[in-house]
């Protein structure tokens, strides 16, 4: 399903769904979805999802996904080590993190995407 919620909202999407929040709001899709969260926001997306937050946001993908946030945001992306999941964090304006690039996790490292 889609969900779609306005202004400090929350917006909540099942399988492959889509889920977009405004301002101050929260979005969860679940696997393969899409998340997105206006300014202030958090995002959430699951497996081969993609999660995008506004600024001071913090976006949360799933195994395979990517992630987004804005200025002074948080970067969490989980990944299979081969035996277990684990979370790679990256905080926008520390080591080589930018804002509003789409990220993803190489080997536990997060690097840029390709476009």
């Amino acid at each position: 399903g889609t969900a779609t919620a306005g202004d400090r909202g929350t917006a909540t999407a099942g399988y492959c769904g889509t889920a977009t929040a405004g301002d101050r709001g929260t979005a969860t899709a679940g696997d393969r979805g899409t998340a997105t969260a206006g300014y202030c926001g958090t995002a959430t997306a699951g497996d081969r999802g993609t999660a995008t937050a506004g600024d001071r946001g913090t976006a949360t993908a799933g195994y395979c996904g990517t992630a987004t946030a804005g200025d002074r945001g948080t970067i969490s992306i989980r990944w299979w080590d081969g035996d277990r999941y684990r979370f790679a964090l990256g905080y926008v304006g520390e080591n080589g993190i930018n804002p509003n690039v789409k990220y993803r996790v190489v080997n536990g490292q997060i690097v840029k995407a390709d476009a």
